[in-house]
């Protein structure tokens, strides 16, 4: 009888790491996906986490929120942190387009683009909610508006990370985060 539950726990462990697999190559095509087991990337993690959000909070059905309604939170909670709403606006549009559901190709998600652990790190728990998210963004980009006190280099730090920025206080030599920062400069104007 032991030995049957034994047997049951195994099979299940294994049918549970071969889905997972499963789920991990399909949300990032990568075959490593298929042979380790344990080849987890941080576009799976928030694919799991926007599947969760829809299931469980939303239902089944996506309704995106209106950029109207978007704007007026984003007006709000900027002040909040001593933010121009129109730089977080400028930064939804090149982040997201105003997609509350979007997920990059290095699993960052949600309007503001924000990678899942910088999300829970912020303090909140749901990253497709577009409050929390913006909440989390705009809080994420005013601590690098403080660091380094200038607006290219904060935004460098939110595109690229906060440490490539410290290693030369200067814009990090990435042609995507000086594209980042031309696009958002484009955008916005104080």
């Amino acid at each position: 009888m032991l030995s049957r539950v034994y047997k049951l726990i195994f099979v299940a462990f294994i049918s549970y790491i071969a889905i997972l697999n499963l789920f991990c190559f399909i949300t990032t095509l990568n075959p490593k996906a298929l042979i380790n087991p344990f080849f987890l990337k941080t576009r799976t993690s928030s694919v799991y986490l926007l599947i969760k959000y829809i299931v469980t909070d939303t239902g089944i059905i996506i309704r995106p929120t209106s950029e109207k309604t978007i704007n007026d939170y984003i007006d709000q909670v900027a002040p909040k942190y001593d933010i121009d709403p129109k730089l977080v606006k400028a930064v939804v549009q090149v982040e997201s387009k105003y997609n509350e559901f979007a997920i990059s190709r290095t699993g960052a998600i949600g309007l503001m683009q924000v990678m899942p652990a910088t999300f829970f790190e912020m303090g909140y728990s749901k990253p497709f909610n577009y409050k929390e998210n913006i909440e989390a963004g705009v809080k994420y980009l005013s601590i690098q508006l403080k660091r380094f006190n200038n607006l290219e280099l904060a935004l460098s730090a939110y595109n690229a990370g906060p440490g490539n920025v410290l290693k030369n206080m200067a814009i990090p030599d990435f042609k995507e985060t000086k594209s980042y920062i031309k696009k958002i400069l484009e955008i916005y104007t104080p």
